[in-house]
């Protein structure tokens, strides 16, 4: 897709390659070479596999091994924490990992809540050795209120949304984003999470570490600086659900500061219950008609998370989709083109493409 190869790295995820909380992980293997070149998992677990076996994938040349040691047989430049943690905090068994790391003179990316470019020894480890320590969750120094500038951008803009955590956001938009490259397009993506920040997006912040005031400003900045660059469309990466109880605020921040011409809707159809939370899942048809009811959002089309199923299961589970709310419904690894489809029509009707 173009993107800018910029470290060879290692991706820490002890225990939890293939696993929801190995998200990161899972993401940087599945979409390696835009930020990162992936030359190694640490993961006992799965340690002698290829990483892609491990995700169902076939091989895709990323060894798993067992240590840093090993890892660093591959020569990598930077060493990449994999995970999403309960709370956010590193695990105490990677600490020293990570201290290893430095002390061997590899920058550290971290997406967790807690900062390790605040914690004392690794600071100081990494001042000795000269190497960057990167909190990706960080905010940023200048935040400002939404303005509306957003309105009048030049690029269409298109939000993946979800009816929940942990519905294939990531894998939609780096779908959509290949799918139109390979049309001729020149997508630019606006990341609101760590994983796809890690993984090459051309702007963006983790949008729930920002202030609550803020949070559609720095959205709205993001997509203004990716317009301002050429890209067209501008793809916004979504968070949770505008009606998920706990983290609905952080997804209406980033509906209102991207103010989006096509949505694409990212849900699991099989799930009956919020993950990580005994709270059931809203109806699809209630998530479409609070995107349209809040900022006029036309939803266009529906990306079924397919991870895990049979082509029967998912092909079955668009056909019920498609004709309950009338749009067309795709797993977005198997059939990105039905879904861009959709996209590029709503773009081309409000005259962006």
């Amino acid at each position: 897709m173009g993107w800018l190869v910029v470290k060879r790295a290692v991706v820490l995820a002890e225990s939890s390659l293939g696993s929801l909380e190995g998200k990161t992980a899972n993401i940087l293997v599945m979409y390696n070479g835009r930020r990162f070149e992936v030359v190694a998992v640490i993961d006992s677990t799965h340690a002698g596999m290829d990483a892609g076996e491990v995700l169902g994938l076939g091989r895709v040349g990323v060894p798993v091994v067992s240590s840093l040691e090993e890892a660093l047989e591959y020569e990598p430049e930077a060493l990449i924490i994999g995970v999403a943690t309960i709370g956010g905090f590193l695990p105490p068994e990677y600490r020293e990992v990570v201290k290893r790391a430095i002390q061997h003179g590899l920058e550290v990316w971290s997406g967790l809540h807690q900062f390790l470019g605040d914690d004392p020894e690794l600071a100081e480890e990494a001042s000795k050795r000269g190497v960057r320590i990167v909190d990706v969750r960080r905010p940023p120094g200048r935040l400002q209120i939404w303005r509306g500038e957003v309105l009048r951008t030049k690029c269409g803009r298109v939000l993946v949304a979800g009816t929940d955590c942990v519905v294939g956001k990531n894998v939609t938009v780096l779908e959509l984003a290949r799918e139109m490259e390979r049309r001729g397009f020149r997508p630019g993506i606006v990341a609101t999470g760590q994983t796809l920040i890690l993984a090459g997006a051309h702007a963006g912040v983790v949008v729930d570490a920002v202030p609550s005031d803020f949070c559609p400003g720095v959205v709205e900045q993001a997509v203004l600086e990716v317009d301002a660059r050429g890209f067209n469309p501008v793809i916004v990466e979504g968070q949770a659900s505008v009606l998920h109880p706990a983290y609905g605020q952080v997804s209406l921040a980033i509906l209102y500061g991207c103010m989006p011409e096509a949505v694409v809707l990212a849900h699991d159809p099989w799930r009956t219950l919020r993950d990580g939370f005994n709270v059931p899942v809203r109806p699809i048809e209630d998530e479409i008609k609070a995107l349209r009811l809040l900022a006029k959002a036309e939803v266009v089309a529906v990306s079924v998370m397919g991870y895990g199923r049979s082509r029967g299961e998912v092909d079955e589970a668009c056909s019920r989709i498609e004709e309950e709310v009338g749009l067309p419904a795709a797993d977005p690894r198997r059939d990105p083109g039905k879904l861009v489809d959709a996209v590029v029509c709503r773009l081309k009707r409000v005259g962006k493409v």
